[in-house]
């Protein structure tokens, strides 16, 4: 499975050489069940890029991979349910081999400086969810990112027996009634507090969804803290003793389909609307490469469109839209990067900045595909820090 903290690995890399491969393979239907069509294709896509490896002087960077994924392309034959993801680097000894949901736009390869991680945006721009289908007694946990669904507990909190009588003129019916709420109100206690342990150890969930009875929801909310009120992405209908791992990914996937379409509507409406007034939001390649650099993006807005070149300092880094030959910052040569898309979400993902895919937004588009909603403003922070001085 792959992770964001190995996302942000991969991100953190760069090759002196030129040598880090990226490879994605996209499944398609093939003619025959030897699916040698997609092999040919591979193998074509490798020898292209070992001719273009060979004339920019990279061979021994990155011929030893391309050699690995042609002997892979003859072994797929059991993966076409699946997409795949290969980042490699002979010199550094790094091979990363991942399978995907098969949402990826083309099969292709790349050898560049820095792995090309933006076949994933899309991918990235899906939270790690977490679904509890619960009742009143017993309560399953799910692990759910990207198509993968993991069930990580299944525990229940056992009801004592209590006699069968309600006693004398039924005194005792008040008490027993009292005894099994009493447990019921501590199983979702329990339950809660495994979810906020799960939420806040880092590795845990982004969003939560909340399966169970339309009766015993609120019972369960009370119970909540408020990390978990404001991670909640829904309720469902869930049912604790019949869902499976599938009804699960299918329900989550509604849910969330529906989400992410309605907060994107907003997300982008609070960066146009921020950019506008000189608040939390910058739109264009300058502006956000900028906040980029001050660490001020809290979420990078991409359009599928963004096509842009821009100059990067060899030394320290820097992006600039100009095509300047010497970093403004240090002074040092630059080179030219054809896709600033790559560095954006290195960038991104190293500031822990959330990444989220437009596919069409007039708005975007004319400020270049590229938008941030921004933590704070650098430069307002420093005007009031002379303001109070």
């Amino acid at each position: 499975m792959i992770t964001r903290d190995a996302l942000r690995e991969l991100a953190s890399f760069q090759s002196p050489e030129n040598g880090a491969v990226s490879f994605f393979f996209q499944p398609t239907r093939p003619r025959d069940q030897s699916h040698r069509d997609e092999t040919i294709l591979i193998k074509d896509i490798v020898k292209q890029a070992q001719r273009e490896a060979e004339r920019g002087g990279r061979k021994t960077a990155s011929r030893g991979d391309l050699d690995r994924i042609v002997s892979m392309a003859e072994n797929l034959n059991g993966n076409h349910s699946r997409a795949k993801a290969i980042f490699a680097c002979e010199a550094a000894g790094i091979w990363r081999e991942y399978n995907v949901p098969p949402r990826l736009v083309k099969t292709e390869l790349l050898v560049n400086r820095r792995f090309h991680l933006r076949p994933l945006a899309a991918l990235l721009s899906n939270p790690r969810c977490c679904v509890a289908v619960m009742d009143r007694k017993r309560t399953r946990l799910f692990d759910v990112w990207l198509d993968e669904v993991r069930q990580i507990d299944d525990f229940t909190d056992t009801i004592p027996r209590t006699g069968r009588s309600d006693g004398f003129a039924g005194y005792e019916a008040g008490h027993n009634e009292r005894h099994v709420d009493n447990h019921t109100m501590r199983h979702f206690q329990n339950t809660c507090e495994r979810l906020l342990r799960l939420y806040s150890n880092g590795n845990g969930f982004d969003r939560l969804l909340v399966g169970c009875r339309d009766e015993v929801w609120g019972e369960i909310e009370p119970h909540f803290h408020t990390y978990l009120r404001d991670a909640l992405l829904g309720r469902s209908n869930l049912d604790v003793a019949s869902a499976t791992p599938e009804q699960v990914r299918d329900e989550l996937e509604r849910v969330v389909t529906e989400d992410a379409s309605a907060r994107r509507g907003e997300l982008l409406r609070e960066v146009v609307g921020g950019a506008q007034r000189n608040g939390r939001g910058a739109l264009g390649l300058r502006h956000v490469l900028n906040s980029l650099e001050r660490g001020e993006v809290q979420a990078l807005v991409l359009g599928s469109h963004l096509s842009a070149t821009v100059a990067e300092c060899s030394h320290c880094g820097h992006l600039d839209t100009r095509m300047v030959k010497e970093c403004a910052v240090c002074g040092q040569p630059t080179r030219e990067i054809d896709d600033v898309s790559d560095a954006l979400i290195t960038q991104a993902m190293r500031n822990r900045a959330e990444i989220v895919y437009v596919t069409d937004d007039d708005a975007l588009a004319q400020a270049g595909n590229v938008g941030a909603l921004l933590r704070f403003r650098a430069d307002q922070n420093t005007e009031m820090r002379k303001v109070a001085g």
